[in-house]
């Protein structure tokens, strides 16, 4: 509703004014955020390279907290995996059978999408992420990365989610 103001409007126009959020909006109902929750959303929805670069470090912390396997790992190649986390989180993409909708119509029914589960989001193969993080997909698999590559991607969904609520709250 504050978008409707006379402020909002453009000189010469009946009606005018921005209807979507820009980057100082987002940053400003992002505040008190734990910093690695703040970049990832600024990257993700302000196009904010300085962000994805801050939550990169942040995320390879938050990644040998979370797993053995992340702490055990080589520095670069850490953050390269981070670096494919970030930019897989960012350029999200959606399903292509129900694009995006996360549900299916079968016989007059909704049930969820069967091709990504239900979640809306194209689903990620081993040698694509593998490629990604640049790491042979025969070591990716070995090492069995692809468990706590998704458990990290999990994680960052659960960031945003608890970011964009808190960020809903104090827009309403």
């Amino acid at each position: 509703m504050a978008r409707l103001t006379t402020k909002g409007l453009m000189p010469d126009a009946i009606f005018g004014g921005t209807p979507e959020l820009s980057r100082t909006d987002i940053a400003a109902a992002c505040t008190k955020l734990q910093p690695l929750h703040f970049h990832l959303i600024m990257a993700k929805y302000c196009d904010d390279a300085h962000s994805a670069i801050q939550a990169l470090g942040e995320l390879q912390e938050e990644m040998c907290y979370r797993h053995t396997l992340w702490a055990g790992m080589e520095p670069i190649r850490r953050s390269y995996v981070a670096a494919a986390m970030i930019e897989e989180f960012v350029g999200e993409k959606k399903c292509r059978k129900c694009k995006g909708t996360a549900e299916m119509r079968e016989d007059s029914v909704v049930k969820d999408c069967s091709s990504c589960g239900g979640t809306g989001k194209m689903t990620i193969s081993a040698t694509s992420r593998a490629r990604a993080c640049e790491i042979p997909e025969s070591t990716f698999r070995s090492q069995k990365v692809m468990e706590p590559f998704q458990e990290m991607m999990t994680h960052l969904s659960d960031i945003e989610v608890s970011a964009l609520e808190r960020i809903s709250r104090k827009a309403s």
